[in-house]
């Protein structure tokens, strides 16, 4: 709903508006466009470009819009604008009265600059309406609001109100920057109840909008009685506490206030780099243990014990690795990731036991798991852990999450179970404490002025500690031997130029320790370290490489203990040894690339004999992580080659697929794939060895299958792209016609019929290179299934006879098998021909099970349930019964088959199955239960058609409990989601539901 409004034909960002309507109604404040030196009141309206961002499945856009109306007799600050085309529904706003909202949170999101950053979140409080400025005639009240995060550029930006899920209010001002304490945090909003009045004449909502609640998560029975709860913590990846905290009672008092409502289920700790946060998740976890070094939460355990799991995104920064370890975790070791199908299911399960006893769930440093660019900027990637902190978000439990993060996390700021508390810079008697506990000397005031010089950063202060205290014995007065901070440089060059001063007076141990660490980005034991300090530890950029043996092992320890005291070096509960991701980056910079070559192969080395070593080959995650490493460090050191085998026979096990079919770990894979692209960008291209001409189509692809899996299907389109073009370049066209059918069905599944339409052409004409019936044959099923969801039937039924043709004339098996037969088979049923659907079905299940084709037998037992439902329509009553019962079987044997695979558009199919099941057996709760699980699902991976779907459903299941608002709103959404993609079949089906709730349709 939100759009940035910039001067047309790509001209400046001007602020934030809000549409409001479907018509192309949007809404603005009126000084934005007038500080853009447009007039509002010109006979000529000016004209503005809206943008509306990227966001879930739909694409962003960019409209020309004038000036409709505006305050001519008021002082109202609010002007509408009309699009050139109307807006679909799901991106519009629902307007209300802000006189309900008083002392309600808000959030908004405006475009306001902030380094890279263009767009940015807001959270705050609606204090209420208030009197008009004075010297100004207002028609409706101004919204007071508390917020330290509104500013300048945000102006427009919708508040909405997190309790009545209502938007009350555009952000107006922000008060001057030279206000007092107690007023810097205050600003306004124009009142929503603004657009009731002519000209804009428009209705707002009195009642609060009802949420849409997330789905529970669910377990099966069997599972859950082999739990066994866990007795003791999971902290061996948390830093150890420090002897001396330095207290920041503000931040620890908001999360304390957090936990103890038992409404907050998730919080996150947001700031930059180096404030502090992992610190204060430590801290706020020691000091609410209890004397017995019990963690207690309040009211969230007044009987049971709360159990605490810390996990390091920094350390191991893959949503597989993590739900496989929480999984692990909360059920004592019963449930394995054998019993999952796949990262949602584990995400499910471990939700589920978040019920069974109180939990802490620590998850620090998400930043590594989260977009850090465009629209989707603080967007968790990986849509099975973007599934599990839904599913914690959900009420239902007393269970804690506290997440850690450089980035917004965008994904929960609409639930109103989660609260963003942003960690600022120290104090200065924060400050203070920080460099007197490290060690620096000096009065309260010297001290305070350094803090407050150096912008209150904690790991810049910790730095200057470490080395006031190494060159100047702590001496707070020789600060200024430090070059002085320039307050427009980013963080990291301001830690860059400390740290560039503090190597200055290490020891050669010391700087040994750092530079052999910086391999690492993991923490390690010192075995690892060991080994690459026994190699000797390369010299500084641009100087030669130190030959001599490493120094004695003492002299290490010693340097190594320093280190840790001057919070260069963290200890975690383990004793393995990390550097702070600044500090890391800092020390791996000042070696020459020859050397770091060598530190690399080095770790490499390391990690293949770790593997080695292991009695039995690796069947789990953790048993793979040292070859996962091994692959890391090859890439890192250039031997690419090494590391594209460790992937196909290591980690794949070849035709095994280990990691893929096995362990349906693709997030791992991804991250792993991702090592072979500059700065593990999978968007540039990768690095590939000589000789293996196969190389890059094979990377390309296997990138495009892990994203097409964690349900980045946009991605995967691109990638795919690529793929398709490697192996054109080879001259290997059958390869490249595959990864172009692979994209069809991507662009079916996102609606994109029009660019399907394209691609297709491609694909007859890669089969025609590749002289390959086959291929010919798919791309012949691919048009008439495009042709199909087009209604074209004439079209489709041509193109398919063709396939069959070419079935019978050129392949062993003389019909269409695999998703051609399931394409077929939907068009014979759409087009009243249930008996040949049945033929083509019953003969794809029997060569989908040989070929042991999991989500192709199950959509064809799905296809086979619903023709049995379509059966039990038309039958007396022997014969209702003997079709509800096939249905029944055909339809629950899918759903525990598309449980077991990766392919979440085949468990949106058997969830939508189980729904019009449950409807034919009066079941009308279960009904709507799976079809909102099915919308759920689909919304959220962009697929479009099967929104669609899944929207009919809901329409006719709340018609049948004489719903009819509920009924009507999933109607129009369906039929416009439908239009908008060219669903012909879709429409066609929403206008006869609309017959129905009309009352001139037929039962």
């Amino acid at each position: 709903m939100t759009v940035r409004v910039a001067l047309s034909d790509g001209g400046a960002t001007l602020g934030t508006g809000v549409a409001i309507a479907p018509q192309g109604l949007v809404v603005t404040c009126r000084h934005v466009l007038e500080a853009g030196g447009l007039d509002v009141k010109a006979a000529e309206p000016p004209r503005v470009d809206v943008h509306f961002p990227s966001v879930d499945h739909w694409k962003a856009l960019r409209l020309r819009a004038s000036v409709v109306a505006y305050c001519a007799d008021s002082d109202d600050d609010l002007v509408c604008l009309r699009t050139e085309a109307p807006l679909p529904r799901g991106r519009v706003a629902v307007l209300g009265d802000a006189a309900s909202s008083q002392w309600h949170e808000f959030i908004t999101y405006g475009y306001r600059s902030l380094g890279k950053y263009r767009g940015l979140l807001a959270q705050g409080t609606i204090m209420g309406e208030i009197e008009a400025p004075e010297g100004h005639f207002l028609l409706a009240e101004p919204v007071q609001l508390r917020s330290s995060d509104v500013a300048e550029g945000m102006s427009g930006a919708p508040v909405l109100d997190r309790v009545r899920n209502l938007v009350v209010g555009m952000v107006s001002e922000k008060w001057g920057s030279g206000a007092t304490a107690e007023d810097r945090d205050t600003a306004w909003a124009v009142n929503a109840h603004l657009v009731t009045f002519p000209p804009f004449s428009l209705v707002v909502r009195s009642d609060a909008l009802p949420m849409e609640h997330a789905e529970p998560p669910r377990m099966a029975d069997e599972l859950l009685g082999r739990v066994q709860p866990p007795r003791f913590d999971h902290l061996e990846h948390a830093p150890r506490p420090l002897t001396e905290w330095v207290v920041r009672e503000s931040v620890l008092e908001r999360v304390d206030r957090a936990a103890d409502d038992p409404e907050t289920l998730v919080v996150g700790l947001v700031g930059f780099g180096g404030e502090g946060k992992t610190t204060l998740a430590r801290q706020w976890l020691e000091r609410r243990r209890t004397p017995d070094d019990t963690p207690h939460l309040a009211d969230r355990s007044p009987a049971t014990d709360t159990r605490c799991f810390w996990w390091s995104f920094a350390e191991r920064p893959s949503a597989d690795d993590f739900l496989e370890a929480a999984l692990d975790y909360v059920s004592g070791g019963r449930v394995t990731s054998d019993d999952c199908a796949d990262g949602r299911a584990r995400a499910e399960i471990v939700a589920s036991l978040l019920g069974t006893q109180p939990y802490v769930f620590v998850l620090d440093g998400l930043e590594t798991v989260q977009e850090q660019r465009g629209d989707h900027y603080g967007s968790v990637l990986s849509a099975h852990l973007r599934d599990f902190l839904t599913f914690f978000a959900t009420p239902g439990h007393r269970s804690l999450c506290l997440v850690t993060s450089r980035a917004p996390i965008v994904d929960l700021v609409a639930f109103v179970t989660y609260r963003q508390i942003d960690v600022p810079a120290l104090t200065g008697p924060a400050s203070r404490d920080l460099l007197a506990t490290s060690g620096v000397t000096g009065s309260d005031a010297a001290l305070e002025r350094v803090g407050l010089r150096w912008g209150g950063h904690a790991l810049t202060l910790s730095l200057i500690a470490a080395y006031l205290v190494r060159r100047h014995g702590g001496d707070v007065r020789r600060v200024n031997t430090l070059p002085p901070p320039d307050p427009d440089l980013p963080r990291a060059e301001l830690v860059h130029d400390v740290l560039a001063q503090y190597d200055a007076c290490l020891s050669p141990a010391e700087r040994h320790l750092l530079v052999g660490l910086s391999a690492f980005r993991t923490p390690v034991g010192t075995e690892a370290l060991q080994v690459v300090l026994a190699h000797g530890t390369p010299g500084q950029e641009g100087a030669a490489p130190v030959s001599e043996p490493s120094a004695p092992q003492a002299a290490y320890a010693a340097a190594l203990v320093h280190l840790v005291d001057a919070r260069v070096v963290r200890r975690d509960q383990d004793g393995r040894v990390s550097t702070h991701p600044l500090v890391r980056a800092y020390f791996a910079a000042s070696v020459s690339p020859v050397d770091t070559v060598r530190l690399h192969t080095w770790a490499k080395g390391y990690y293949l004999r770790v593997a080695e070593a292991s009695a039995e080959p690796p069947t789990t995650l953790e048993g793979l992580d040292p070859l996962i490493e091994a692959v890391h460090h090859s890439c890192r050191s250039g031997a690419y080659a090494e590391a594209y085998a460790l992937v196909t026979h290591a980690l794949y096990a070849g035709d095994r697929g280990l990691m893929t079919r096995e362990l349906n770990a693709y997030d791992m894979v991804l991250a792993c794939l991702a090592d072979f692209f500059p700065r593990g960008d999978v968007r540039r291209e990768p690095h590939t060895a000589d000789g293996l001409p196969q190389m890059r189509g094979w990377l390309l692809h296997e990138v495009a299958t892990s994203l097409q899996m964690l349900g980045r299907l946009w991605e995967a389109v691109a990638t795919l792209r690529r793929a398709e073009a490697a192996f054109r370049g080879l001259g290997r066209h059958h390869q490249a016609a595959i990864s172009c059918q692979n994209r069809v069905e991507l662009h079916f599944a996102l609606g994109q019929l029009t660019t399907a339409e394209g691609a297709i052409t491609h694909a007859y004409e890669l089969a025609g290179r590749a002289q390959d019936r086959e291929d010919e044959l798919v791309a012949e099923t691919l048009h008439g299934t495009l042709c199909h969801y087009r209604g074209q039937d004439a079209e489709a039924e041509h193109a398919f006879a063709s396939a069959l043709r070419l079935a019978r004339e050129f392949t062993p098996i003389p019909l269409l098998y695999g998703w051609s037969g399931i394409h077929y088979a939907e068009h014979l049923r759409a087009t009243g021909r249930p008996r040949a659907a049945r033929r083509v079905l019953e003969a794809n299940l029997e060569i989908c099970r040989r070929a042991r084709w999991t989500a192709d037998e199950a959509v064809s037992l799905i296809g086979l349930g619903e023709l049995a439902l379509d059966g039990a329509r038309r039958s007396g009553a022997a014969g209702r019964r003997a079709a509800l019962a096939e249905g029944r079987t055909r339809i629950e044997a899918a759903h525990t088959l598309a449980q077991s695979t990766t392919r979440r558009d085949v468990l949106i199919r058997s969830l939508l199955a189980r729904s019009r099941l449950a409807s034919a057996a009066n079941k009308p709760s279960l009904a709507r239960e799976e079809a909102t699980q099915a919308l759920s699902l689909a919304y959220s991976g962009g697929y479009r058609i099967a929104e669609v779907e899944a929207r009919l459903a809901l329409a006719r299941i709340h018609h049948g409990a004489d719903d009819p608002d509920a009924a009507w709103q999933e109607l129009i959404r369906a039929a416009e989601t439908a239009q908008e993609i060219g669903y012909r079949r879709g429409e066609d089906a929403a206008r006869e539901l609309e017959g129905l709730l009309s009352g001139d349709g037929i039962e």
